[in-house]
């Protein structure tokens, strides 16, 4: 009889510990939140001062702070002001505190379910969806999508080389590519159905594929921005024998039109070719200047002939940069909310409109 008390009373101590440990009575949820936080390869410790942030926001669901971004950035804030205020930790181990936590906000970003979806065949186009257009014979051109029925997929005729409005694309086979926004590049092979040339606007009727190849995940989220951007060439010169690399002493202007954390989007003029590497300097805020190295992965034109769009991907960027970089396109602070006054004000002012350096002679 007293063995049965016994494991009678062992059984409902452990009945409520789980149930302490499951959140009962409105407890915090204990078990579900720390076994999330290793799940996401945090420490104990670095748990702990989690929970401590989330009971701070007061948060319904505590454990929501490890994927929802909602909540992340509600959070984030005042967790990286008492990282950077705590003076018993390192300015190591700040760094990587502050690194796991824009990590995590990352990982939550594209863990929405815009990111997730995906198209399996190109009945599922939209209109006005840019195209770059290859054959084999004719060459690369640019086209846009006019119109998509259950049949076939209408575009405007490719354009983009010399002569291109007397090419004859009747049942030419070509590999079409476009980028997705917010999902991912798709690439697709079809053959030309008609050519309708006696139209206002030129069109070509496409054979429908359910063969898209998925060409790129993004990893990172672009922001854009209007920043001004000192840069300089990298460029190579025999010293002793040897053919290094300097960066040169003549600067030019540019602007930087979107940015992440892993690379931008400059505009600047026609001087640079692909692979060029460049040092870039530019203030992020008022009070956050950020100097990268980065290499040129592609061209392309703009409106003015002078000018170039330059996509850029950062090869050298300090830790601490790229965390800024991260803290702004995610707005933690409300930056760019306050860089967007500080442009409107200067537009009052009448600025000097950014230099776009033009290619000598």
């Amino acid at each position: 009889m007293q063995v049965l008390i016994i494991f009678v009373l062992i059984f409902i101590v452990i009945i409520f510990l789980l149930w302490r440990l499951r959140g009962g009575k409105n407890q915090f949820p204990w078990y579900e939140f720390y076994s999330r936080g290793r799940k996401e390869n945090f420490s104990f410790k670095e748990i702990s001062f989690i929970k401590k942030i989330a009971i701070q926001n007061k948060l319904q669901k505590p454990q929501s702070i490890f994927w929802s971004t909602r909540q992340l950035d509600r959070c984030l804030k005042p967790a990286i002001r008492k990282i950077a205020a705590d003076e018993k930790m390192t300015p190591e181990y700040k760094q990587t505190m502050t690194n796991k936590l824009l990590d995590l906000r990352t990982k939550a970003e594209f863990n929405l379910p815009k990111y997730k979806k995906r198209i399996r065949d190109t009945a599922s186009m939209l209109p006005r969806q840019k195209l770059i257009i290859r054959e084999s014979t004719y060459g690369t051109f640019i086209s846009w999508t006019v119109e998509i029925t259950r049949k076939k997929l209408v575009i405007t005729q490719p354009s983009g080389q010399k002569e291109w409005e007397i090419l004859n694309w009747v049942s030419k086979k070509i590999s079409v590519y476009f980028w997705r926004r917010e999902d991912a590049g798709y690439l697709f092979e079809t053959k030309v159905l008609d050519q309708i040339t006696h139209e206002e606007y030129p069109l070509l009727y496409l054979t429908h594929s359910s063969n898209l190849k998925r060409m790129q995940n993004r990893k990172n989220i672009r922001v854009q921005t209007r920043m001004r951007a000192k840069f300089n060439p990298v460029v190579y010169s025999l010293v002793e024998g040897d053919n290094r690399a300097v960066i040169s002493k003549r600067g030019h202007g540019g602007q930087i039109i979107d940015l992440s954390a892993n690379g931008c989007c400059m505009l600047a003029g026609r001087m640079l070719k692909k692979n060029d590497r460049l040092k870039i300097d530019f203030k992020l805020t008022g009070s956050k200047r950020i100097i990268v190295l980065g290499v040129i992965l592609n061209i392309s034109k703009t409106s003015d002939e002078r000018v170039r769009k330059y996509h850029i991907m950062f090869v050298r960027i300090s830790p601490t940069s790229k965390n800024n970089i991260l803290l702004y396109v995610y707005n933690i602070f409300g930056e760019r909310e306050e860089d967007d006054q500080e442009k409107e004000a200067q537009k009052v002012n009448r600025p000097p409109p950014v230099k776009i350096e033009q290619p000598v002679g």
